[in-house]
């Protein structure tokens, strides 16, 4: 039996290997052929570089990557290899994903892949798979990496610690996926692969890595002997703890992606991130400085309490935090999310399934209500431009922290590249400066 693995990209898509498809290979029996078409790595022409004669295409889907994976799908389906999908976008639109496929896989792989698989040897791929319950997450499969070339890819290996938000954030599709209670690997179960994995960064994919005190605590002790050095995601909970944040640097972490989301109080209550204080966004920054890990600040316009003033205010804190970067996004109504059902029932989405269409890149998908959409997108797109300006980028070069290695030495390489990003795709619009940037630094697929 051969199955082919396919990774289907958007324009901004991250140069990653994706930690879903390895998990799918370390499921799959030794006696199936695997292969792996990775359209990050290359664009995927249909009429040269699919496999027409595996017996399966197995398609992992995020929103921004459906409608290039519908069009893969429809090639395979035209010369009859069946098709599955799963990720989080078929999970959220199963019925919309099985107009484009054969079978879907609704949730975590773990414990259906090895059943998509029997199913489809035989012949009898059913449409559905779903858990009844969610996996346990404490001792999963190892991925299988050695399924990626060994060229193409960012020299960052991805790593997963736990599934699961308590948090009610109602524009995030993570607490629908994978639920409101955390599953937590065992921490030495983490170190273990983590001292398997090559040269390189490693990065958790965790979307809190920090938040929950003394399992946090574990895991940063558990991985300090490893001696490995890593970046992750977190949320402003749990980093007011200064033994949790020397622990968090002595096991490795140089840097934070951190969602502020919203500098207005009122707008986080409103949307459900009840956890982020703007009062502390400043002491919050600075105290991780102070360890040694940088943070990447990201903030988001375009909720009901905006108004035109947000741009200007978000700027301004995010300067005066000392922040090293900082991403500034539009607001999303991701499919199965409360935001998209209540969007749709107020008929404020331009299109419901506005994922299926081609649009200017960062355009709102919605009409906003404070602002216009027009005042929306020129702010957004302002925002980028006053934050990477010259004299911000100086300034903010001149005081930023030097209490780590990477803060001083990867600042201008990272503010330079985002300067450039927001002159050639935010105000310039090419959709593909990202793609493109990288195909100068990644070699071709091996």
């Amino acid at each position: 039996m051969r199955i082919e693995m396919v990774c289907p990209a958007a324009e901004d898509s991250a140069h990653l290997r994706s930690l879903a498809v390895a998990t799918l290979a370390s499921l799959t029996p030794d006696d199936v052929e695997l292969s792996l078409r990775d359209d990050i790595v290359r664009r995927l022409d249909p009429a040269t570089d699919l496999d027409y004669g595996a017996d399966l295409a197995a398609i992992t889907v995020s929103t921004k990557t459906a409608l290039r994976a519908y069009e893969l799908a429809a090639a395979y389906r035209q010369h009859g290899v069946k098709v599955v999908m799963g990720g989080i976008h078929p999970s959220a639109v199963p019925d919309e994903a099985l107009e484009h496929c054969d079978a879907v896989v609704v949730g975590e792989a773990e414990g259906l892949w090895e059943q998509v698989v029997a199913d489809a040897r035989r012949g009898a791929l059913q449409r559905l798979y779903r858990h009844s319950a969610w996996p346990d997450f404490s001792h999963p499969p190892r991925p299988k990496r050695d399924i990626f070339p060994s060229r193409g890819y960012m020299p960052v290996q991805t790593v997963q610690t736990s599934r699961g938000c308590p948090f009610v954030c109602d524009f995030c599709s993570v607490t629908p996926f994978m639920g409101r209670t955390v599953r937590r690997r065992d921490p030495e179960d983490v170190a273990r692969e983590v001292a398997t994995l090559g040269r390189g960064w490693v990065m958790f994919a965790d979307d809190n890595i920090v938040g929950y005190g003394e399992a946090s605590r574990a895991l940063f002790r558990a991985l300090r002997p490893v001696r490995r050095t890593w970046f992750g995601q977190a949320s402003l909970q749990g980093i007011k703890d200064d033994e949790t944040l020397r622990l968090m640097f002595a096991s490795g972490c140089r840097s934070l992606f951190v969602g502020f989301e919203s500098v207005s109080r009122g707008t986080l209550v409103a949307c459900g991130k009840r956890q982020n204080d703007p009062r502390d966004y400043i002491d919050a920054v600075h105290r991780l400085h102070d360890h040694g890990i940088s943070v990447w600040a990201s903030f988001v316009f375009g909720f009901d309490e905006d108004t035109p003033d947000v741009f200007e205010a978000t700027v301004e804190v995010a300067r005066k935090a000392g922040v090293i970067m900082a991403s500034f996004c539009i607001l999303t109504p991701y499919p199965g999310t409360p935001l998209h059902t209540r969007l749709k029932q107020e008929g404020r989405l331009f299109e419901d399934r506005w994922w299926l269409h081609e649009r200017r890149d960062g355009y709102p998908f919605f009409r906003p209500k404070g602002m216009s959409t027009e005042q929306l997108f020129e702010g957004w797109q302002q925002t980028w431009k006053s934050f990477y300006s010259g004299s911000s980028l100086l300034d903010r070069f001149r005081h930023a922290p030097r209490t780590s290695f990477f803060a001083t030495m990867a600042f201008l390489p990272l503010n330079i590249f985002q300067r450039r990003l927001t002159a050639e795709k935010i105000i310039g619009g090419n959709r593909f400066f990202v793609r493109d940037s990288a195909a100068h630094t990644s070699a071709p697929r091996a």
